[in-house]
């Protein structure tokens, strides 16, 4: 029986050496359906690792089917065999073709079963992996929120790991950080995050995955409007991709191909390079990749007013792409077909597929999901730098702890060289600790002297600010029940004598007085309530920054928006009329010198930690460099936040623009 089993290995190694040569048959899957089943009744990890690396040859091949027929052949066994790190590299494997395969509930319970195991048996490199490819799962799924945490989770593993060998997963770690990222609409992050990936060399499966990082770029510089540099990227995927036998990914890099030729109106070329990817995708059954092509076709065909080819490639998508949970794709198809039953005036259909498309696309983009993207980038950024604080500081702590060792072991030396120098060290060691004792004295004193100022320093302050939000309110009242009620007793005026005398409504010095009255009444008002927003007490701060951001949009000089994340409940009144000043004081600035043409606004709150973003595409500024008018904005805001018990830090650089980070930690209830 031994002698059957070695040959069965040695037939399943010559397949192997001959897959090179020759593509799979039926007849050779049912030898190995044969040796498979010779094998369940020898089981042996051999016979494992000779499916398995059949199993990889196909999958780099694309060759998807045969990839997964493999991996059913080697389950059995290893199951069998019982051999743990074996087994859950298997699922892994499984888990990866179902979701090339787009059978994404397969996919999630294999790598669900590898990432147990992983865990179970503190297999590092397998269970960053599973991470990555969940990540990938949940990004095909249009699960953007869940996918970052995976991926964070990954590069967190690598990142906190002494293991060198570790770093080779950290281009397919940052990869998909930047894919996701794009996904996100935010394509300039992602592009610097798969740029970090392609600074890696030698790593498994570096080739393939480099095709995959300059296809990203390229089609993040198309939307970016750069074609330059996609043009750059896309060439060098295809110089990449000329080197392998991929056939999954010869269908991707055509389909960036009739992108960027979309891009530059070569209509022709860009149906032809996808109509050829198209054809690929589904000979190899790709659903995902499917749906997406037969999409750009339908919109291309659209632009060449071939509205029956653009409608029947639109409702292939549509039909794949809903299957699938593909909202991105959905929303797109559904708008194609709008478009095309409004060009046949068939009116009522074309609300229909607009409200299917707004539909979908309220779902594909929902606006919590990116913040949760933005935030969960922004906090692994954070923890990272915290991670390296941590690191410095034990080092430091080892150098003083050995330091301190050494000093002791000076002072035994010398107690024990004789009782008078004993004497004198007990003498050498009483005056050090009253001297110590005396500098640790000044030092309190000097320390409570320090606290007594900054208590006096926060005292005045808040004295101050209480008179200017005092003052504000005191102003702000008497325009609006003086000034206010004195225009407005004007303006009844001017309109009863507009009534008793008619002639004066065609009088144009009457006319123009009226709008004059009409203008200084509305400038008080504004005045008055920029002093004292009313929305800030009644309602809240986030709806009093956005009618301050509205009011500034509407100005068409600066459109600014405002995101928030985890702001239900309102803050502590004082607390919201001192964050709004600080937004006010800093949207001013960004008029007044920014010269830009947009400004976010973020505010993040996690438990008593609330974190503000204000961020400008102007010209930036050098803080040494600054005139005193800024520098007296910049003092009032910094004096606001100390006031708070915040931090405040500003990145700017000179045509850039410029960030300015705020945190608090609230004393809420």
């Amino acid at each position: 029986m031994r002698n059957k089993y070695y040959f069965g290995y040695y037939v399943l190694s010559f397949l192997l050496t001959c897959s090179s040569v020759f593509s799979q048959t039926v007849a050779q899957r049912k030898i190995d359906s044969v040796i498979a089943i010779a094998f369940m009744k020898n089981p042996d990890t051999n016979a494992v690792k000779a499916f398995s690396e059949l199993q990889r040859y196909h999958f780099n091949l694309g060759q998807y089917d045969s990839a997964l027929y493999y991996c059913n052949l080697s389950l059995p066994i290893a199951q069998k065999v019982n051999n743990v790190d074996k087994l859950s590299r298997i699922y892994y494997n499984t888990g990866l073709v179902y979701t090339n395969l787009t059978r994404y509930d397969s996919a999630k319970i294999y790598i669900n079963k590898a990432m147990k195991m992983a865990k179970e048996n503190l297999d590092t490199p397998l269970l960053i992996n599973c991470y990555n490819s969940s990540a990938l799962l949940s990004n095909y799924q249009s699960d953007f929120k869940t996918a970052v945490q995976y991926m964070t989770s990954a590069a967190r593993l690598i990142e906190n790991s002494n293991n060198p060998e570790l770093l080779i997963f950290l281009p397919q770690t940052y990869g998909n950080i930047g894919h996701n990222l794009m996904a996100e609409n935010q394509f300039e992050k992602g592009i610097a995050y798969e740029k970090k990936a392609l600074v890696f060399k030698k790593y498994p499966d570096e080739q393939r995955y480099r095709v995959m990082l300059h296809l990203d770029i390229a089609d993040a510089y198309i939307k970016l409007n750069n074609t330059t540099q996609a043009k750059l990227h896309l060439d060098t995927s295809k110089i990449y991709n000329s080197q392998l036998n991929n056939i999954q990914v010869e269908s991707l890099v055509l389909n960036s191909e009739g992108y960027y030729y979309e891009a530059v109106n070569n209509l022709p070329a860009s149906l032809a390079a996808y109509l050829r990817a198209y054809k690929i995708a589904d000979s190899v059954t790709n659903d995902y990749l499917k749906s997406e092509i037969a999409d750009n076709i339908a919109k291309i065909y659209f632009k060449m007013n071939n509205h029956a080819m653009a409608e029947k490639y639109a409702i292939t998508s549509n039909n794949i792409a809903k299957s699938l949970h593909n909202l991105k794709v959905t929303a797109s198809t559904y708008e194609t077909l709008k478009k095309v039953a409004f060009e046949k005036g068939d009116f009522k259909k074309a609300l229909f597929m607009s409200e299917q498309q707004k539909l979908y696309s309220d779902s594909s983009t929902n606006i919590e999901t990116q913040k949760s993207t933005v935030y969960l980038e922004a906090l692994y950024e954070n923890e990272k730098k915290e991670n390296e604080i941590a690191v410095l500081t034990l080092s430091n702590t080892s150098k003083e702890l050995a330091v301190l060792k050494t000093n002791r072991l000076l002072l035994i030396g010398g107690l024990t060289a004789s009782t008078l120098l004993f004497m004198m060290g007990l003498l050498y060691r009483n005056s050090r600790q009253k001297r110590l004792i005396a500098e640790k004295d000044a030092m309190l004193q000097q320390e409570q002297v320090k606290f007594l100022e900054r208590q006096q320093q926060i005292v005045s302050l808040q004295s101050m600010v209480n008179g200017q939000e005092t003052e504000r309110t005191r102003i702000a009242k008497d325009l609006h029940d003086g000034f206010g009620g004195l225009f407005s007793t004007i303006k009844m005026y001017f309109s009863t004598l507009q009534y008793e005398q008619p002639i004066l409504k065609d009088d144009p010095l009457f006319i123009k007085s009226y709008e004059l009255v009409n203008s200084a009444s509305e400038e008080v008002r504004r005045i008055a309530h920029n002093m004292m927003p009313e929305v800030l007490i009644k309602i809240g701060l986030l709806q009093a920054v956005q009618e301050l951001c509205n009011s500034i949009s509407a100005g068409k000089l600066l459109l600014t928006k405002l995101q928030t994340y985890g702001m239900e409940k309102r803050l502590n009144a004082s607390t919201e009329v001192m964050l709004f000043r600080i937004i006010q004081e800093l949207l001013n600035n960004i008029i007044k010198h920014a010269k830009a043409t947009e400004a976010i606004i973020q505010f993040n709150k996690e438990d008593n930690r609330l974190s503000i973003i204000v961020e400008d595409n102007g010209h930036g500024f050098n803080l040494q460099e600054t005139d005193n008018k800024t520098k007296a904005g910049l003092a009032s805001v910094q004096s606001r936040v100390s006031y708070l018990n915040g931090k405040l830090s500003i990145d700017s650089q000179k045509e850039t623009g410029t960030t300015i980070m705020m945190d608090f930690l609230l004393n809420e209830p």
